[in-house]
Protein backbone atom coordinates (compact mmCIF):
# COMPACT_ATOMS: atom_id res chain seq x y z
CA UNK A 1 0.00 0.00 0.00
CA UNK A 2 1.35 3.25 -1.06
CA UNK A 3 1.20 5.94 1.89
CA UNK A 4 -0.16 9.42 1.23
CA UNK A 5 1.91 12.27 1.66
CA UNK A 6 1.05 14.91 4.46
CA UNK A 7 1.46 18.71 3.54
CA UNK A 8 1.72 20.89 6.91
CA UNK A 9 1.14 23.95 5.20
CA UNK A 10 -0.57 25.65 2.81
CA UNK A 11 1.08 27.28 -0.65
CA UNK A 12 -0.39 30.89 -0.23
CA UNK A 13 2.14 32.40 -2.86
CA UNK A 14 -0.74 32.10 -5.81
CA UNK A 15 -3.28 33.94 -3.17
CA UNK A 16 -0.91 36.54 -1.98
CA UNK A 17 -0.93 37.49 -6.15
CA UNK A 18 -4.37 37.50 -6.51
CA UNK A 19 -4.53 39.85 -3.30
CA UNK A 20 -1.60 42.19 -4.95
CA UNK A 21 -3.50 42.74 -7.96
CA UNK A 22 -6.90 42.90 -6.39
CA UNK A 23 -5.18 45.85 -4.34
CA UNK A 24 -4.10 47.62 -7.34
CA UNK A 25 -6.73 47.55 -8.87
CA UNK A 26 -8.65 49.30 -5.97
CA UNK A 27 -5.91 52.22 -5.65
CA UNK A 28 -6.36 52.87 -9.63
CA UNK A 29 -10.34 53.20 -9.19
CA UNK A 30 -10.10 55.17 -5.62
CA UNK A 31 -8.04 57.61 -6.69
CA UNK A 32 -10.09 58.65 -10.06
CA UNK A 33 -13.14 58.31 -7.30
CA UNK A 34 -11.40 60.83 -5.09
CA UNK A 35 -10.64 63.29 -7.67
CA UNK A 36 -14.15 62.75 -9.63
CA UNK A 37 -12.88 63.83 -12.82
CA UNK A 38 -10.31 63.14 -15.33
CA UNK A 39 -6.90 65.21 -15.98
CA UNK A 40 -6.42 66.94 -18.68
CA UNK A 41 -4.18 69.54 -19.45
CA UNK A 42 -6.03 72.06 -21.86
CA UNK A 43 -3.75 74.26 -24.14
CA UNK A 44 -4.11 78.03 -23.80
CA UNK A 45 -5.81 80.34 -26.99
CA UNK A 46 -6.14 84.47 -27.43
CA UNK A 47 -9.57 84.21 -28.34
CA UNK A 48 -12.89 82.49 -26.75
CA UNK A 49 -16.30 82.35 -27.01
CA UNK A 50 -18.52 80.99 -23.85
CA UNK A 51 -21.31 77.68 -25.53
CA UNK A 52 -24.51 77.14 -23.56
CA UNK A 53 -25.91 74.25 -25.31
CA UNK A 54 -23.51 71.42 -25.07
CA UNK A 55 -25.00 68.16 -25.90
CA UNK A 56 -21.62 65.90 -25.72
CA UNK A 57 -18.25 66.54 -24.25
CA UNK A 58 -15.53 64.75 -25.79
CA UNK A 59 -12.18 64.18 -23.89
CA UNK A 60 -9.31 62.81 -25.05
CA UNK A 61 -6.52 61.68 -22.77
CA UNK A 62 -2.28 62.38 -22.36
CA UNK A 63 -3.02 58.02 -22.35
CA UNK A 64 -5.02 58.12 -25.21
CA UNK A 65 -7.82 57.22 -23.74
CA UNK A 66 -11.29 58.81 -24.94
CA UNK A 67 -14.10 59.79 -22.83
CA UNK A 68 -17.65 60.79 -23.93
CA UNK A 69 -19.50 62.51 -21.04
CA UNK A 70 -17.04 61.11 -18.55
CA UNK A 71 -17.31 57.36 -19.73
CA UNK A 72 -14.45 55.54 -20.98
CA UNK A 73 -14.28 53.99 -24.82
CA UNK A 74 -11.90 52.25 -26.52
CA UNK A 75 -11.38 53.08 -30.27
CA UNK A 76 -14.44 50.54 -32.00
CA UNK A 77 -16.68 50.91 -29.09
CA UNK A 78 -16.09 54.92 -29.76
CA UNK A 79 -17.53 54.88 -33.09
CA UNK A 80 -20.51 53.29 -32.45
CA UNK A 81 -21.52 55.69 -29.66
CA UNK A 82 -20.66 59.05 -32.07
CA UNK A 83 -23.22 57.13 -34.51
CA UNK A 84 -25.92 57.25 -32.04
CA UNK A 85 -25.64 61.32 -31.94
CA UNK A 86 -27.51 63.78 -33.65
CA UNK A 87 -26.71 65.86 -36.10
CA UNK A 88 -28.02 69.33 -34.04
CA UNK A 89 -26.26 68.28 -30.89
CA UNK A 90 -23.58 70.36 -30.04
CA UNK A 91 -20.29 68.60 -29.88
CA UNK A 92 -17.65 69.71 -27.52
CA UNK A 93 -13.45 68.36 -27.80
CA UNK A 94 -11.75 68.68 -24.81
CA UNK A 95 -7.99 67.54 -25.62
CA UNK A 96 -5.15 67.14 -23.03
CA UNK A 97 -2.34 69.41 -24.57
CA UNK A 98 0.13 66.24 -24.59
CA UNK A 99 -2.43 63.67 -26.17
CA UNK A 100 -1.00 62.19 -29.87
CA UNK A 101 -2.28 64.52 -32.80
CA UNK A 102 -3.31 61.55 -34.35
CA UNK A 103 -6.25 60.77 -31.51
CA UNK A 104 -7.49 64.33 -32.06
CA UNK A 105 -7.98 62.99 -36.06
CA UNK A 106 -9.29 59.74 -35.06
CA UNK A 107 -12.01 61.67 -32.71
CA UNK A 108 -12.22 64.75 -35.36
CA UNK A 109 -12.85 62.25 -38.57
CA UNK A 110 -15.29 59.34 -36.18
CA UNK A 111 -17.61 62.90 -36.04
CA UNK A 112 -17.38 63.80 -39.75
CA UNK A 113 -17.72 60.23 -41.10
CA UNK A 114 -21.50 60.52 -39.32
CA UNK A 115 -22.23 64.11 -40.96
CA UNK A 116 -22.01 65.55 -37.53
CA UNK A 117 -20.83 69.35 -38.29
CA UNK A 118 -21.35 71.20 -34.80
CA UNK A 119 -17.82 70.55 -33.35
CA UNK A 120 -16.06 73.04 -30.36
CA UNK A 121 -12.80 72.83 -29.06
CA UNK A 122 -11.88 73.37 -25.66
CA UNK A 123 -9.19 75.82 -24.70
CA UNK A 124 -8.11 76.51 -20.64
CA UNK A 125 -9.10 80.19 -19.82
Amino acid sequence: MKSIKRYDGINVVPFIDVLLVLLAIVLVISNFIALGKIEINLPSSSTKEQIKEVKHNILITANSEFYINDVSYEKNEFKLKVATFSKDEIITIVSDKKAAYEDFIFVVDSLKEKGLEKILMAVKQ
